[in-house]
């Protein structure tokens, strides 16, 4: 008699502890959304989502929703998943003059952190940070203190001297020989100056030591450094080869800042795995990128932009910027030539608002890619870019890029079908109704 009762309170004791432990699970249903899963080729309609806290649980016909699920309407609406940008600078707000000259760490700080709320605003639930202080700030957005994409952090640029990465004012000295600099941007974790083999070592080992998922080098000119021109290639194969060995010895790749040929070839043979922006490639670079399976992140958008006014005397950052532009054209159309793999990176960063030049880049694509393939880059292909860093993956508890169960919650539901328009993701502020990241919903207009 004795142990019947026992075995009947141990048995109620159990149930009660199970019933507690679902309810103390959150679960959301969305119903009635056209889902398009991140791979397929088409939509499939009148689905629902089942969330259980952060993760997909189960999608869907005719899902049941737990006791105490929060229920949203779909109202037969397109739901996806949540976009990722594979260049931005969260940190950049303003120029280089600027934040190295007259505006206040915390200043930065501020702005940076509506920066990244308004790409989450867009649609960006994760982007890859390549180049900035952003550290401080993924560790606010992932312990919820501010909304924001996930960060995939790069820390401060590599650069040699007179390199993309060099801020330093025209007549300020060089810190290696006049001592280091007393100014607060040399002291944040921006960029590092270096030179050679054991300073290419020790600033790549900083920037792990800092939590970077993966590094950034500058290996060729860029368009707002001062110093070096367009067609400049930049560090030796053997430096170069310094900072893909670093990242190789903690599980993950390097990414390089570069225009020309000449300096993409010299990067993937030291065994660099993306090459960014690439507008000045030709098809013996194209091939290349093809060969080592390297990723391409390329900016088309730069095919869009209006020529300077004819009557204006062009600055010496005009003259390099329409060297770019003008190679814009040939580099997607190589890139669809050989098929290579094409991240979706828009380097879209300067004075708030700007964030959504992000979304420029679907126009500029569709000339050559439909919108379903352009989607597919900047979610489930874009997934793969980012899990090259390894073992060093802060987000490793469910997929990215995709709607299916095990997926992070990173929900985007539109009004329309952006696998036939490209605009309905464009015009965001009309079509853009629902944004879920982690579990979360950050806008619901449904």
């Amino acid at each position: 008699m004795y142990s019947k009762l026992s075995l009947n309170f141990t048995t109620l004791i159990f149930l009660c502890l199970f019933s507690h432990f679902l309810s103390a699970q959150d679960f959301t249903l969305i119903q009635n959304v056209n889902v398009w899963d991140g791979t397929s080729d088409k939509l499939k309609n009148g689905q629902s989502v089942l969330i259980e806290d952060n993760l997909v649980k189960e999608v869907g016909k005719n899902l049941s929703a737990p006791d105490g699920a929060n229920i949203i309407d779909g109202k037969g609406k397109t739901l996806i998943p949540g976009m990722s940008d594979a260049h931005t600078h969260l940190a950049t707000t303003s120029r280089g003059n600027d934040r190295r000259n007259s505006e206040h760490w915390m200043y930065i700080a501020a702005k940076s952190t509506k920066a990244a709320e308004n790409f989450l605003m867009l649609g960006f639930t994760t982007v890859r940070d390549l180049g900035g202080p952003v550290f401080g700030l993924k560790r606010a957005i992932d312990e919820g203190i501010i909304p924001g994409p996930r960060i995939y952090p790069s820390g401060g640029f590599l650069s040699q001297t007179s390199g993309h990465g060099d801020f330093r004012n025209p007549s300020e000295p060089n810190p290696h020989f006049a001592g280091k600099g007393n100014l607060p941007m040399d002291q944040q974790g921006w960029f590092y100056l270096v030179d050679g083999r054991p300073e290419v070592l020790k600033a790549a080992r900083e920037n792990l030591k800092n939590g970077a998922t993966q590094l950034k080098v500058m290996a060729g000119g860029g368009i707002s450094s001062e110093f070096d021109p367009i067609h400049s290639v930049q560090f030796t194969p053997d430096e170069l080869s310094a900072a893909v060995e670093a990242a190789a010895d903690w599980d993950t790749y390097v990414a390089v800042h570069i225009y020309t040929s000449k300096g993409i070839i010299r990067a993937l043979e030291a065994g660099v795995k993306c090459i960014d922006h690439g507008h000045l490639v030709d098809e013996e670079a194209m091939k290349l990128i093809k060969e080592k399976d390297a990723w391409l992140v390329p900016q088309s958008y730069w095919s869009l932009r209006p020529a300077p006014d004819s009557t204006v005397e062009l600055t010496n950052r005009m003259k390099k910027s329409l060297q770019v532009r003008a190679g814009a054209i040939n580099e997607m159309e190589l890139a669809k030539k050989y098929n290579v793999n094409l991240g979706y990176g828009t380097d879209a960063f300067g004075p708030l608002g700007g964030e959504e030049r992000a979304l420029q880049e679907f126009t500029s694509r569709v000339r050559w890619y439909t919108p379903l393939e352009v989607l597919k880059q900047a979610t489930s292909g874009n997934a793969k870019l980012l899990a090259m860093c390894g073992k060093l993956d802060p987000y490793t508890e469910g997929k990215l890029g995709v709607v299916e169960p095990g997926a992070y919650a990173d929900l985007l539901i539109y009004e329309g079908n952006p696998l036939e328009d490209e605009q309905v993701i464009v015009n965001y502020k009309e079509n853009l109704k629902l944004i879920m990241k982690d579990g979360k919903v950050y806008k619901n207009e449904l």
